[in-house]
């Protein structure tokens, strides 16, 4: 028997279409549920794009209550009470009916979203037209999550990424796909539902997503035990789920590999879940244990090929192995086995070995195949810095193998060409590499003390004794550990902070081209040689920057990668993001001291060449005001032979002060022009000339007000002004104190003090703690039994127009 509980006004009923349904099937999920409704209400995406269907299935605690108490707070919540059905897949299966938003996410009652998780989900969905959508997951209450599904993907690839390792149904899914597919959760299964579930979901998705840089999900290992894969189980029980979700994938994937490559994950899950916990214990011995290995063989003879070998962890194949040969006692030993706990491993002739249980025991006459690691070990190495000195590019870092210790090690880095036809040594020595061994050592079970090594590029040489041709270059490293050979192209940083910068590019001296090394779009270490994908480049950087009286002037540094500073000439240009139209702004050489361009990371040479500008916005454009519009600044540098320009960037000392304030002028036909210098996303400069991002609305801030606690018949208002060179005359604040007639107040601007508040300033400036505050105390009259309404508004009058600032109105 059903009966939903809703109450709301309609006031406040949810919009008509919300954008995603939360489906959540409670049963005895307190104290627990308060926390999953807390983390729902705190949602960023908004009431108004979300409901949440909660389906009560007969709870004997006092979850139903709660659910209902919760229906005054969330509006958009429902309710719906039923008798207990046994298993969470009819709750969830009526909820996924009900549900109408575009999308359906579920929850369990004792887990918990991150604040972003439902907006960030959907925002992946709608810019990706995804059908299904991860978001990472991370454990309470001591429950391990792995995270190995969660990298961070548009379009994640099922059978080739790790998105099938996550198989619980806490995803976002496209509600058309689950109707369009009749997809709904098994209500004959009680354990294995989740995945028959999340598996035909994935089939039959066109594209699958990864929110992999947040925490979306909070999975938790309930105190009270109170979760259904703990519940004692039948051997057939264990079995059945994995086997029908086998009997699925062979059904619905027609390419051999990829059905290969998804059964092994469940031949995984089927010795690490089923077949081992079974075969370690001795209170499963008997007829419970015959009878599981029975079932599990089954399913073994149905879909076990040895192809599959690749795609199982060596333990599970040796465990396995044992299992397909009816080896049980060896298989018993095995699966009490702690991996941790082995010796280390053996190498011998450029093989390696590792001696698990029964390895080279006559007695077991297990082939030796079944331990070797050779082909399953990876490759591990870092470039740790990349320097010219002088005419050489030195390049160092490290290099190891997985589970073999550095001795008899011999590294050398190889320059290739991009198309792999020309190969070339280049001249390496290694380096001590303790820290290796403390950190990947396995507390000394490996020595990686001699896993380091520096190499030399000589642009004039490297190509045996004649420079590399024209072309794109990559560096590799070839290992060879006690005959374990690995090759591996090498990486290059990312550009986060603490990470080593890619050097700037050289004029070789023969021939005068250019040598440039960069980041590859994979994030691997290449040199450009001649200029075809990557010529020499120009940096830049401004570190002052301010009005003085009506001109907007510029301090800053630039350089040409390789170019000597006293050669090249700065230019400041001011383009039109609109139009491309380019202004020319008067340049001179300056002295910029050192201290201000340690400011910011000199990328590759240092800033050599110093410069001041300064432009009059109403006059800029040949004498005539800078046309409406957003204007980037760009530096141009010239030099004997080369011209480069680059888009400047500010330095992070720059205060509010320098940025992001607008400034009405008026030209002299009296027409009022809005110039806001601000900073972008990017670290960018820029200048929005005629109020398109910026204008004084943006920058008349009311923090607060409300009736002084002392006197309550007096009215405080306080907030900021975010608006250049304001005259006291032009800046008022309008209030209205019940039905009387508006008045203006004088406002006076002063240094923000430590206790004032600062509200969020809108656009891309964030931060107002360093603009002028006020405080202004309103006579607002009223007793104890009457208190009017007081509506102020903040008002700035200039060049002829009035702008004001979003009404406030307390009592």
């Amino acid at each position: 028997m059903l009966h939903a509980t809703q109450k709301k006004t309609d006031a406040e009923k949810p919009s008509p279409s919300p954008v995603v349904t939360v489906v959540m099937a409670v049963y005895n999920g307190m104290p627990y549920l308060t926390e999953a409704l807390e983390s729902l209400e705190r949602q960023t995406i908004g009431a108004q794009r979300m409901e949440i269907i909660t389906v009560d299935d007969g709870s004997t605690d006092d979850s139903g209550a709660e659910l209902d108490r919760w229906t005054t707070r969330l509006p958009h919540l429902r309710v719906i009470h039923q008798e207990n059905s046994g298993g969470p897949s009819g709750p969830r299966n009526l909820a996924i009916d009900e549900a109408r938003g575009r999308y359906v996410f579920i929850a369990d009652a004792d887990d918990v979203l991150g604040d972003e998780a439902l907006e960030r989900m959907v925002g992946m969905a709608e810019e990706n037209s995804s059908d299904v959508v991860l978001g990472r997951m991370a454990g309470l209450g001591g429950r391990e999550v792995s995270v190995l599904a969660f990298k961070h993907a548009a379009r994640a690839d099922l059978y080739t990424s790790d998105v099938y390792r996550s198989l619980n149904p806490q995803k976002l899914f496209r509600r058309s796909l689950l109707n369009d597919h009749g997809i709904r959760f098994p209500v004959d299964l009680w354990l294995g539902e989740d995945q028959m579930f999340c598996t035909e979901a994935m089939l039959a998705a066109h594209v699958i997503s990864v929110v992999g840089d947040y925490d979306c999900y909070y999975a938790r290992r309930r105190e009270d035990g109170q979760h259904l894969t703990l519940r004692d189980r039948s051997a057939w029980q264990s079995v059945e789920p994995v086997k029908r979700v086998m009997d699925l994938i062979a059904e619905r994937v027609a390419d051999t590999d990829n059905r290969r490559r998804l059964l092994a994950r469940h031949f995984r899950q089927i010795m690490g879940k089923v077949l081992l916990p079974v075969a370690a214990s001795e209170k499963f011995a008997g007829a419970f244990r015959d009878d599981t290995y029975r079932y599990v063989r089954q399913v073994c003879d149905t879909y076990w090929e040895p192809e599959m070998i690749p795609h199982l962890p060596a333990l599970t194949w040796l465990r396995l192995y044992c299992f397909l040969e009816g080896r049980y006692a060896q298989l018993e030993v095995l699966a009490r086995f702690e991996e941790h706990s082995q010796d280390p491993e053996i190498v011998e002739d450029g093989r390696v070995f590792r001696p698990y249980p029964f390895f080279r025991d006559p007695a077991a006459k297990i082939p030796d195949e079944l331990f070797e690691m050779t082909d399953r070990l990876k490759a591990r190495h870092a470039v740790t810095g990349a320097r010219w000195d002088g005419d050489i590019l030195t390049v160092s870092g490290h290099a190891r193998i997985d589970a073999v210790s550095t001795r008899d090690v011999r590294t050398r880095l190889q320059l290739r060409s991009r198309d792999g036809r020309r190969v070339y040594d280049l001249p390496t020595r290694h380096t001590a590499t303790p820290h290796l061994t403390e950190e990947h050592g396995k507390q000394g079970r490996y020595d990686f003390a001699l896993a380091g090594w520096e190499a030399e590029l000589d642009p004039g040489t490297a190509a045996d004794g004649v420079p590399p041709e024209h072309g794109v270059w990559d560096l590799w490293a070839v290992v060879d550990i006690q005959g374990v050979r690995r090759e591996v192209r090498l990486g290059a940083p990312a550009g986060r902070p603490g990470q080593w910068v890619m050097p700037a590019g050289r004029v070789r001296a023969a021939g005068g081209d250019s040598v440039v090394p960069y980041r590859t779009k994979g994030g691997k270490f290449a040199l450009d040689v001649g200029g075809g994908v990557r010529g020499l480049a120009a940096q830049g950087m401004i570190t002052d920057q301010r009005w003085d009286g009506e001109a907007l002037r510029w301090t800053g540094a630039g350089w040409i990668d390789s170019v000597p500073g006293e050669d090249a000439e700065p230019q400041l240009i001011l383009r039109s993001r609109q139009s491309g139209l380019q202004v020319l702004v008067p340049t001179r050489r300056a002295h910029v001291p050192r201290t201000d361009l340690d400011a910011a990371p000199a990328h590759g040479a240092p800033a050599e060449v110093g410069f001041t500008a300064e432009v009059d916005p109403l006059t800029a454009d040949g004498g005539s005001p800078l046309p409406p519009g957003v204007w980037d600044l760009h530096l141009r540098l010239t030099a004997p032979g080369v011209t480069r320009e680059t888009r400047l960037r500010a330095v992070t000392g720059l205060t509010t002060e320098q940025l992001w304030r607008v400034r009405p002028l008026s030209d002299g036909e009296g027409h009022l022009r809005l110039v806001t210098p601000y900073m972008t996303k990017s670290g960018h400069l820029a200048i929005d000339s005629g109020g398109i991002y910026f204008t004084p609305e943006s920058q008349l801030l009311l923090a607060e007000g409300a009736r002084d606690p002392d006197s309550r018949r007096e009215f405080v208002v306080r907030g900021r002004v975010g608006v250049f060179g304001v005259h006291p005359d032009e800046l008022r604040l309008r209030v209205t104190v019940g039905d009387d007639p508006p008045r203006t107040m004088a406002v006076e601007l002063a240094p923000p003090r430590p206790g004032d508040p600062a509200p969020r300033a809108v656009g891309p400036e964030r931060n107002a703690d360093q603009w002028p505050a006020f405080t202004v105390r309103v006579p607002a009259g009223g007793g104890p039994f009457r208190r009017p309404a007081v509506t102020v508004r903040l008002e700035l009058a200039t060049g002829g127009q009035l702008f004001a600032s979003r009404p406030h109105t307390a009592r």
